[in-house]
């Protein structure tokens, strides 16, 4: 899906309300242009990211990054945060299904979605799995901070198999 560049500068107009004055100017915003454009994949993921953090309505979050990622299958950013999402709701096996689908999008964070699988597996007590999804995930990576990070899953994985 392209790029409707009037809608984006509302986006950004919403993220910044939800910022600085809530969620409910922000969604007031943004549901206007839902009016406008029911089926514009940024515009439901935009929705999401304020229900998810802002609003704190999970359930809501959960319906547009679905819709997001329904109206435009290659647009990478909701498959992170829809997994993210039924991760922490410790709906796991959801999440890896989700991270695994988002990494056939284009432009995905093939490193974040992997090291994202990765601890969603370890959460499930699969140490073998997580470690190779971490390793996965260093391949993908290129800055040093994160690949630390990586490194460290991969070490307390290990640890935990001993155990």
């Amino acid at each position: 899906m392209k790029k409707i560049e009037w809608i984006e500068e509302y986006l950004e107009e919403g993220l910044r309300l939800a910022a600085e004055e809530g969620h409910e100017p922000s969604l007031k915003l943004l549901e206007k242009l839902l009016y406008e454009e029911p089926g514009y994949s940024r515009l439901h993921h935009t929705i999401g990211i304020v229900y998810f953090y802002y609003a704190e309505k999970i359930e809501l979050a959960e319906q547009h990054f679905r819709l997001a990622i329904r109206f435009d299958e290659k647009f990478a950013e909701p498959y992170w945060y829809l997994g993210k999402l039924l991760s922490d709701d410790e709906r796991l096996d959801e999440a890896i299904e989700i991270f695994q689908r988002g990494m056939k999008a284009k432009r995905a964070r093939k490193a974040e979605l992997l090291n994202e699988a990765g601890r969603a597996y370890e959460l499930k007590r699969k140490f073998k799995t997580a470690i190779r999804h971490y390793r996965k995930a260093l391949g993908y990576s290129a800055e040093l901070w994160n690949c630390l990070a990586i490194e460290q899953s991969i070490k307390r994985c290990k640890r935990k198999q001993k155990n």
